[in-house]
């Protein structure tokens, strides 16, 4: 359980939740992680275990660092959504609501789920390069949390705003055009709930690739707008390819990010690893 979880939500703390825990009659132990390393070290020792279910109460940066350790094992993952965001849990239908969520625990059934694979490392919810990985190149990750620092990295790389030449093989097939976003979506959403590929599913074994080509600055708002509506894919700059693999590259080297955080440089390759974490999930 990580307790620093949801910045901008009111989430219970290791105590509460075992108090909440032995009031539902439900036979699951709380174990309260210290640092990111700490919840690795438990994790692995779990699954070294061989442990059926481990389920973590945090959020979207909580399950990025354990699917790293829980991907490819036969030990299922629960998830009791405490973050600001949930995309991952949102994509995967599971109830926000703390009591339900902790059911689900212990009723639900393992479901096999996609993973995305991109500079050494999985990810949730998507990989790329443009708008979203520029801004956590500057500020890092915080600004996608912090309102204030994210408004003046949203203010400085708009002022820069310029789109980048870079060539895309998409399943083999080779693509060339300008764009300021590119990313390979793992959910249907991603950073501040954006649901910029509205079709994406985490059991299709296939990434839903999204380019927004080379849009000025009088065009950022409204297709901000679209992408909340989920109307863009209407709109005449924006491409969403689906494919299992997709390599990304530049004239000049650009961030990469993997969920939330800048993990490498261009060129980098994408790819889905369909079915390779199990998820507890609502039973039908």
């Amino acid at each position: 359980m990580n307790d620093r979880a949801g910045r901008f939500k009111s989430t219970v703390s290791t105590d509460e939740m075992s108090k909440l825990l032995k009031h539902l009659d439900l036979n699951i132990a709380v174990v309260g992680t210290k640092s990111e390393a700490h919840m690795i070290a438990v994790l692995k020792e779990l699954v070294a275990k061989r442990a059926d279910r481990v389920a973590l109460a945090g959020g979207d940066g909580t399950i990025h660092t354990a699917i790293q350790v829980l991907a490819g094992t036969q030990t299922s993952m629960g998830i009791v959504p405490q973050g600001t965001q949930n995309n991952f849990a949102t994509a995967l239908r599971l109830p926000q609501d703390l009591p339900s969520a902790l059911r689900t625990l212990i009723e639900g059934e393992p479901l096999p789920v996609d993973l995305g694979y991109g500079c050494g490392m999985y990810f949730a919810e998507s990989a790329g390069v443009g708008l979203f990985a520029n801004a956590l190149a500057l500020y890092g990750a915080d600004a996608n949390k912090n309102l204030i620092r994210g408004m003046y990295a949203i203010f400085k790389i708009v002022t820069n705003l310029r789109a980048s030449r870079i060539r895309l093989t998409v399943d083999g097939e080779l693509i060339n055009e300008p764009a300021v976003f590119c990313a390979a979506m793992n959910t249907y959403r991603f950073a501040q709930s954006l649901p910029i590929a509205p079709s994406a599913k985490v059991t299709d074994g296939l990434l839903d690739v999204v380019v927004l080509g080379d849009l000025h600055r009088n065009e950022l708002i409204g297709y901000y707008r679209a992408i909340r509506k989920q109307l863009h894919v209407m709109l005449p700059k924006t491409r969403i390819i689906q494919a299992k693999s997709v390599k990304i590259e530049s004239r000049r080297p650009l961030p990469v990010h993997v969920d939330d955080k800048i993990r490498g440089a261009t060129p980098v390759t994408l790819e889905c690893r369909p079915g390779i974490l199990k998820v507890i999930v609502e039973r039908l």
